[in-house]
């Protein structure tokens, strides 16, 4: 009798199990899957609308998502309080407990990585931005965000803050809210649109686990080359720091310490700058090997580099105004900055291709160009 229960018991429960599944709220399957991006088709308020007065946010998607997802993906700047989500298929509603403050504009911004059912994604982030007065903010911070090895930083987001005398930051920035944070484009590349004019600390966080915020153990940090950014910047350029876990990694090596051997190839170009110094990066993309070179300057001002004695291979070019004069053999590192306390990072560029080194062949003109100040 007992073991005749357990069998029952079992079969019940596989039972109730089947049918649970008949009854999930998944569409059903069949016929081949569509691959169209996940998109917002209808929103109220519109985009740039102008006086909203309103409660809530609406969304219409192209395909029926759940609410968990979207809460997860949801971001607003400035921060808007407490809300409630409601959603049904591909309707969604934002109803939010606080009003909105008169005057301000606005902006939602969807993570990329938001998936419906089947998984499909945007292409590119989504962002909706509103004003609650007559005019809308039409400021505007644009760069772009690279890896360490100067590869597209595909993770990234950016947080801004407002440089305001009357309310100093605290000794770390990111111990604060932000008042506008924006993911990066897969490309690395992002654009505020619609912020208050005015000067700004930048910041870009490697968003390792999508969860549009910044964890310190497991994510790295990129910092502008200024402490203050105006608005109406654009080509502003970030790099990663190498991750803790690489920090085994080898030294840049001087070039006077490489073997040399015919068997060597040669890489040259000039370097577009405005500093007493130059440092040129040569990075493997074969081995983890690496070397630096100090550009020499001319009396226009260009620098010029070379490169002898690389091993055959492929290889990514950078450069840097290094911040201290080095006065050793060693030439000195790239220095990332710090955000305790802040410290901007050294302005750098990079040759956006990789360069293929033959032996007993001279590669020219791999020119590089340093942004050492916002454009405006």
């Amino acid at each position: 009798m007992p073991n005749t229960f357990r069998i029952i018991t079992v079969f019940i429960a596989l039972l109730l199990w089947l049918t649970g599944g008949c009854a999930s709220d998944r569409p059903p399957s069949g016929g081949p899957l569509d691959r169209t991006s996940l998109q917002v088709v209808f929103s109220d308020p519109a985009p740039s609308a102008l006086n909203v007065s309103t409660d809530r946010i609406l969304l219409t998607f192209n395909y029926a998502l759940t609410g968990r997802q979207l809460l997860n993906a949801l971001r607003f700047s400035p921060d808007v309080g407490g809300y409630d989500i409601a959603v049904s298929g591909k309707n969604a509603e934002i109803k939010f407990v606080e009003p909105f403050e008169k005057g301000r504009t606005y902006t939602l911004t969807l993570d990329k990585n938001l998936r419906d059912y089947q998984g499909r994604t945007f292409a590119a982030p989504y962002s909706l931005a509103f004003s609650t007065g007559a005019i809308i903010d039409s400021g505007t911070i644009g760069g772009k965000i690279l890896n360490r090895d100067n590869s597209t930083a595909k993770n990234a987001i950016v947080l801004i803050y407002a440089d305001n005398p009357a309310k100093p930051h605290g000794n770390n920035l990111l111990n604060e809210k932000p008042d506008y944070l924006l993911q990066a484009s897969s490309s690395g590349v992002f654009a505020f649109n619609h912020i208050r004019a005015g000067s700004y600390r930048v910041i870009a966080v490697n968003d390792r686990n999508h969860d549009l915020r910044y964890n310190s153990k497991t994510e790295e940090i990129a910092l502008c080359s200024a402490e203050l950014v105006p608005t109406g910047s654009s080509s502003l350029l970030f790099r990663f720091p190498e991750p803790e876990s690489n920090s085994g990694k080898p030294l840049p090596i001087p070039l006077n310490k490489l073997p040399r051997s015919a068997e060597r190839g040669t890489i040259s170009g000039k370097c577009f700058a405005k500093g007493a110094e130059v440092v040129v990066e040569a990075k493997s993309s074969d081995s983890n090997s690496s070397c630096s070179t100090m550009a020499l300057r001319d009396k226009n001002g260009t620098f010029h580099y070379t490169l002898p004695d690389l091993p055959p291979g492929s290889y990514t070019l950078s450069a840097f105004i290094p911040s201290v004069k080095h006065k050793t053999e060693a030439y000195p590192q790239w220095n990332p900055g710090s955000i305790e306390p802040y410290q901007p990072a050294e302005p750098f560029g990079f040759f956006p291709e990789k360069v293929m080194v033959r032996a007993q062949w001279t590669i020219e003109n791999i020119d590089i160009r340093i942004m050492s100040v916002p454009l405006n």
